[in-house]
């Protein structure tokens, strides 16, 4: 699908840290609100959001290694941090009237649903905002590779990542003031030249599937819509 054309259903990747705002960890509720108005705004557009939020304001894998916790057993704490994101997500926008169910890959409880794909597209066509957390269910899996599996689940138009930054950059724009932003990049090329965009195993399901991939600012208001309604922001990344 073209940039130009817009995009009915995507599914929006958004990093745990996202919701410790200015904060080094922890939530904010600030930042978090903030994270709830851009997801209003698209859905009051018209368009479908599924959403998959990683985990890193809790816990970091590394961080339960530094005190003897079992790598494994490090990606399983992970992962329930994701299912506490996602449900003070769903309650920032429970504020805004935005109607929305977290979904998890593994049991949890009567409050949070077990991931079903026909579930979630059935909640997306009745204009609910779902949130997947819980990763793949799995260990050793990135929550990239989590966003790629539900964006082909819920037959996703498009992956959008927000981000930190404006897009995809040849080198840290952070240290290097020459660094150049790439507006399109191919599969192939980002993972050749590895840019860091999301994970290998992410880009790859991506690619395969044909599913492009917006990497944007999550701090530039209004930016998540005009990636979906087909508007120049970011980098686009395409299969060749």
């Amino acid at each position: 699908m073209k940039r130009s054309e817009g995009y009915r259903r995507a599914l929006l990747k958004i990093s745990g840290e996202a919701m410790s705002g200015e904060r080094d960890y922890g939530f904010d509720k600030d930042g978090i609100s903030r994270i709830a108005r851009q997801i209003e705004i698209a859905r009051n557009a018209g368009h479908e959001l599924g959403i998959v939020i990683g985990g890193g304001n809790i816990l970091r894998g590394r961080e339960a290694a530094s005190v003897g916790v079992p790598p494994l057993a490090a990606d399983h704490m992970g992962m329930i941090a994701t299912v506490l994101n996602g449900l003070a997500l769903r309650w920032a926008l429970e504020e805004l009237s935005v109607k929305s169910r977290v979904m998890c890959a593994f049991p949890v409880g009567h409050f949070v649903e077990e991931a079903d794909s026909e579930q979630a597209k059935d909640y997306l066509s009745k204009g609910f905002v779902v949130i997947f957390s819980g990763g793949t269910g799995n260990p050793c899996f990135t929550t990239d590779s989590a966003a790629a599996l539900r964006a082909v689940e819920i037959d996703a138009d498009v992956v959008i990542k927000a981000t930190q930054v404006n897009g995809v950059y040849d080198k840290d724009p952070h240290v290097y003031p020459d660094a150049e932003l790439y507006e399109y990049v191919t599969v192939e090329e980002a993972l050749e030249k590895r840019l860091g965009i999301m994970d290998a195993a992410a880009i790859e399901i991506l690619g395969r599937k044909r599913i492009p991939t917006i990497v944007l600012s999550l701090h530039e208001n209004g930016n998540i819509q005009r990636a979906l309604a087909g508007e120049k922001v970011g980098t686009l990344m395409v299969s060749a």
